[in-house]
């Protein structure tokens, strides 16, 4: 592969660095633009200090200057953002003023913010563009397989499912017993876990159940996609569930062979369906 530069928006978590990694093996000429309140710091030592900076998160027009100024043209937005910090700029009133206009405020706000910086000259791509290692396919990840109720309790609540996930409310829920027990909010997936370890205690069981992240029913791919890693799986294991159900194809991982290890030592399936 050339030498071709590429841009990252980083949000939390471990897959900036992981695409870092990638770059450096590939040879790609790598800027950084870490999101205020949600980067990790170490993120910055990983390319040249002039390739590298800090911007909230919705400074688009900052961002896609610096990356122009600096001759890429292509992006790839990975991590989580869950507590980023915010400044009133030109760039929120413009994508406050958009939503007022849109159905589904989630979906939408991924919509503008993407349009914003193609607009600007810096096309985004999905991560599973270059990391296709990372996709969750069709069947299990690992050895652990899920038992027939298992997916008997998905079908029989996937309507329900992508209803709620289509609120863009959380990507998320739960099932025991082929009920829904809790649905993933704002709070995230580790307290999604607790209240329905806590429904499941009331129901007079400790262990069992599955947990379901399904990507929000027409949202573009190129950003948002469930992650399904190491800290998943701690956390399925943690809270005595099963494993977890996602779509296939649309559902990536934060590390492949390290998140398949974790989950054949902890008796956890990953388990991917065509939707």
């Amino acid at each position: 592969m050339s030498n071709k530069k590429i841009g990252l928006i980083a949000g939390n978590k471990r897959l900036p660095f992981q695409f870092t990694d990638w770059a450096k093996r590939h040879g790609r000429d790598l800027y950084i633009i870490g999101i205020k309140g949600e980067v990790d710091e170490k993120l910055k030592n990983e390319v040249a200090a002039d390739r590298y900076r800090d911007f909230y998160v919705c400074e688009i027009s900052k961002s896609a200057k610096f990356l122009k100024q600096n001759g890429i043209d292509e992006i790839v937005m990975i991590g989580g953002v869950a507590a980023a910090k915010l400044k009133l700029n030109i760039d929120i009133i413009k994508i406050a003023f958009r939503l007022l206009f849109m159905k589904n405020k989630h979906k939408g706000v991924f919509t503008i913010i993407l349009s914003m910086f193609e607009k600007g000259g810096v096309k985004v791509r999905a991560i599973q563009d270059f990391m296709t290692d990372l996709i969750i396919g069709e069947g299990s990840l690992g050895k652990i397989k899920p038992k027939e109720e298992d997916i008997a309790g998905f079908n029989k609540n996937l309507t329900k499912i992508l209803d709620y996930i289509g609120t863009g409310s959380g990507q998320a829920v739960i099932i025991y017993k082929e009920e829904i027990i809790a649905y993933e909010n704002f709070k995230g997936t580790d307290d999604t876990a607790r209240r329905a370890a806590a429904k499941r205690a009331e129901m007079g069981a400790k262990s069992g159940g599955v947990m379901v992240k399904i990507m929000e029913p027409g949202q573009d791919s190129r950003v948002d996609l469930p992650v399904v890693g190491t800290k998943t799986i701690e956390t399925i294991a943690k809270y005595g569930f099963d494993g977890v159900i996602v779509e296939a194809q649309r559902a990536i991982t934060d590390n492949t062979a390290d998140t398949i290890k974790l989950a054949n030592e902890k008796g956890i399936f990953v388990y991917g369906v065509r939707i």
